[in-house]
């Protein structure tokens, strides 16, 4: 991976990893309400970006707006996400999520867009044994305990709300990675300008879930609206570095360092909410788990590139498997 890749990654993983503190203490009127100003924050911060940047022309095509279709799926996921924190709490439901995001980007990197199938069998293993590892830290931390137990109904609900979480926002880039393929073909489309689109879908489907409700969004202090419009704009934050991340490396491993964000939430929760506490063995048991997720994290980031970096001229996995 280049340096600009790293870079984006390091934004993006720190943006994601942190977008819910600003909102965590704001009192919402539901789940509905809190996805509301995630939408509208990005939306406004997308539209000012592509104004900016001079590319509001790049959407006159109508490839230009199949992005929108992720940004309802984001919306429904988001939904999902915040049920799940509030049930089983921010931790566990963050650490559900995030396995199943890696393994549904990979699923869809390998049908949709043909990704590592020139890698050797070697470098799979390798990658294999790295998801696993990764997986393992995630587990480690979402597995801290110290929580009282959830009934029954609100636990199956949290966890339902989780893997919904997973498998959505696992899918939600997907329009938005199909425009920066093909828009070669069709107009020069470029990931920032392809973010505004999934914004405006964002806000649609989480006004659409709002009006359900038959609940204003409104929130009980002046600064409560600058909390939750905080998170919008570090989700933001995030969501462009990915899009960025994903162009310079491809979707499987920039999807897959994204969901490093755990870790960097892991670490909030340790040494900003103390829960768990640093000094505890449920906190030394978390931050263990961050490293060993961080650096099997950092193997499949490089996934694509793993033959050169060891050394290995092994025949293309599929290449094997046909034979």
């Amino acid at each position: 991976m280049d340096t600009i890749g790293i870079i984006y990654a390091v934004i993006c993983v720190m943006a994601w990893g942190s977008w819910l503190v600003p909102s965590e203490k704001v009192k919402f009127p539901n789940e509905q309400g809190k996805t509301f100003f995630v939408a509208l924050a990005t939306t406004i911060i997308a539209f000012l970006v592509v104004l900016g940047r001079g590319e509001l022309g790049q959407l006159s095509t109508g490839i230009a707006w199949v992005p929108v279709l992720g940004g309802l799926i984001w919306a429904i996921s988001a939904y999902c996400a915040f049920v799940a924190c509030n049930q089983i709490g921010i931790a566990k439901a963050f650490g559900i999520w995030a396995p199943l995001n890696i393994i549904v980007s990979f699923i869809w990197s390998l049908t949709l867009f043909g990704q590592f199938r020139d890698c050797s069998i070697m470098t799979w293993v390798v990658g294999l044994v790295s998801l696993i590892l990764m997986i393992v830290g995630v587990l480690m931390i979402i597995g801290k305990g110290g929580e009282e137990e959830d009934s029954s109904k609100s636990k199956v609900k949290g966890l339902l709300g989780a893997v919904g979480a997973g498998i959505l926002w696992g899918t939600f880039y997907i329009p938005a990675a199909y425009v920066s393929e093909t828009s070669t073909e069709l107009a020069q489309i470029s990931p920032w300008a392809s973010a505004l689109p999934l914004a405006v879908g964002m806000l649609i489907g989480t006004s659409i879930m709002v009006a359900l409700t038959r609940t204003a969004p409104k929130l009980e202090k002046p600064l409560d609206y600058i909390k939750a419009m905080s998170s919008g704009g570090l989700w933001a934050l995030g969501f462009f570095m990915m899009l960025l991340m994903v162009a310079a490396i491809g979707p499987g491993p920039g999807y897959t360092l994204a969901s490093l964000c755990v870790a960097v939430n892991a670490l909030w929760g340790v040494f900003y909410f103390k829960d768990p506490a640093p000094k505890t063995k449920a906190g030394k048991l978390t931050l263990l788990g961050v490293l060993i997720a961080t650096l099997a994290g950092t193997v499949l980031g490089n996934f694509g590139s793993l033959d050169d970096i060891l050394g290995i001229n092994g025949k293309p996995v599929v290449e094997e498997i046909q034979k």
